[in-house]
Order: structure tokens, then sequence, then C-alpha cells
């Protein structure tokens, strides 16, 4: 085959290729087109992919099921407690949990918060009151959003809690049973490698 028709060959395949990718492209656009209005809700792609679910309160914490986890190193005066009974994975990716954080004298901070592995975001949901009869319960927050994890100030527990803990090395979040070995044990040779 002489040069001339090898040249024809390929460009008449690339013609074939280019057209057949526009196709495609406008179907998938046509499809995008149908969701507009769905997506004015949601800001930004991955909103628009990815839902929140569902966010029962949790019980108040007890102290019988709470564990001590790693703080802020600035904040080694406070004791870090993490409610095991209540601490889930869901289905979306978000690992939920109650922590108190306790300081010296006694008094308690108590979070219902969530932590994304594949995106490094926490949300605090609902904050720990006790009302006049000194009865404890969650009063849930207004206005809760997902913010980048903090490891600086008294709050800053949420990536100690993602890296230490919750998710492995590539931002999968952990079945709750490997969760709960690593806060009793400490995680494993190869995860605490990838964090180094």
């Amino acid at each position: 085959m002489n040069k001339i028709a090898t040249i024809a060959i390929n460009i008449f395949l690339l013609s074939l290729f280019l057209g057949y990718s526009a196709v495609i492209s406008a179907d998938v656009w046509d499809k995008w087109d149908s969701h507009k209005e769905e997506y004015k809700e949601n800001e930004g792609v991955e909103d628009f992919v990815w839902k929140e679910g569902e966010n029962n309160l949790l019980e108040y914490p007890q102290d019988s099921n709470l564990a001590a986890i790693t703080g802020p190193a600035a904040y080694r005066n406070y004791q870090y407690l993490l409610d095991i009974k209540t601490l889930t994975v869901g289905s979306n990716g978000v690992v939920r949990y109650s922590i108190v954080i306790r300081s010296g004298s006694g008094a308690d901070n108590v979070m219902f918060d969530g932590i994304r592995c594949t995106t490094r975001e926490m949300i605090n949901y609902a904050y720990g009151s006790t009302d006049m009869k000194g009865n404890k319960k969650f009063i849930e927050k207004s206005n809760a959003a997902w913010k980048p994890l903090r490891s600086t100030g008294v709050l800053g527990y949420s990536l100690p809690l993602a890296t230490d803990y919750f998710c492995d090395f590539s931002g999968i979040p952990l079945t709750r049973h490997e969760i709960i070995q690593n806060i009793k044990y400490g995680k494993g040779p190869v995860d605490s490698l990838m964090y180094n």
C-alpha cells in the first residue's frame, strides 16, 4: 500500500472517531440538561452526585461508652473521648460520631460530628447542652456546613481523628470494626507509615 492510500485511510478513521466523539459528547450534555433544575439546588458538581443523607441525632454519650483518643498536641490537659456506641460509617462514606472534650476541671464540651475521608472535611451537626433540670441532650446546629479538617485549637481534633482512626491512606473510610480496633490498639505499621 502506498503512502497516499495510508494517509487517506488514517484521515478517514480520524474523521470517524471525531464524529463519534461529538455524538457521545452531545448525548452527555443532553442528559446533563435534563438535570439542570436539580443541579441549581446543589452548588458544585460533587454535591450533584453525593447526597448528605439522614442525620438522626445520636443519644447523649455515657461515660461507660467513651474511649480516649489523641487530641491536638497543644491541648494535652484536655481529655478527648469518643463515644464508641454511637460511632457509625454511613453508606455515603460519612463517619458520624459523638466526642466529649473534658477539661482538667471536669467540664465537658460534647459534639455530634461527621467526617468525609474522601474530601478531608468535617461537619458539626449538633452540640451538647444541659437544661435547668440537669437533663443532657443535643441541640442541632441550624448553620451546619462542611469545612476542612482542623488540627489547631481546642476543637482541632478532626484531622487526628481522620488520619489516626477513621480513614485509610487513600482517603477511604474504614469499617466501624477497623476504627474501633484503631482506637483500642493504634493503627497498623503500614497505615501509620503512610501518614509520616
